[in-house]
This record gives C-alpha cells, sequence and structure tokens, in this order.
C-alpha cells in the first residue's frame, strides 16, 4: 500500500508504504468515535469493561483482524511479559521505505 508522503512543486510526488502510522490510527481510535466513519477502530471498551475476562490470544486475534479489515497487513505480534501488564508489539507491512516517484 503505498501513499503520497510528499508534495513539492517541481519534483515528483514521494511515494511510502506508511502502513504502521495507519495501524496506530485503527489502534488508537475507539469504534463509534467518528462520526464520518463510525466503523473505524476497535472496541477496546468492550475488552476493558468490568466483569469480563478475556484470554490474551482472542484479544490479539481481534486487534489483527479489525487491521485486516483496513487492508494492514500484520507480519508478526509480539508479546512483552511486564510485572503487572502484557505488552504487545504488531509488526505490519513493509515499514516505512521509499519507494520511488510516480513520474518515470
Amino acid at each position: 500500500m503505498l501513499d503520497i508522503v510528499r508534495i513539492e512543486d517541481g519534483e515528483d510526488l514521494g511515494l511510502a508504504n506508511t502502513s504502521a502510522p495507519k495501524a496506530a490510527n485503527v489502534v488508537s481510535t475507539q469504534i463509534g468515535t467518528l462520526e464520518y466513519a463510525p466503523d473505524f477502530g476497535v472496541d477496546l471498551k468492550f475488552f476493558l469493561q468490568e466483569g469480563l475476562e478475556f484470554q490474551n490470544q482472542s484479544f490479539v486475534s481481534y486487534i489483527v483482524e479489525r487491521l485486516s479489515q483496513h487492508h494492514i497487513s500484520v507480519s508478526e505480534v509480539i508479546e512483552v511479559v511486564e510485572s503487572l501488564a502484557n505488552r504487545y508489539t504488531y509488526k505490519v507491512g513493509e515499514g516505512q521505505s521509499q519507494a520511488g516517484s510516480l513520474i518515470r
């Protein structure tokens, strides 16, 4: 997935793979908070509500599913167990690299 990341007068458009920022936007947005895109994001409130407990793998699978629905490829999920919490790192796409220009 390529996006235009740079526009300068007299220059070619700068294109790059920007999967990581897109994934961050999806994961940091609560479903229903955007008026123009109510289905965008994840439902963290559901996983954090009191009285319900989920297996960690269910949460990881849910996040991967939501990212996939927004056309973001997840290549790896790294789990780090800390003293009182788990931290998950999602590797998406192929990182940010300069892909070339639009005009050849």
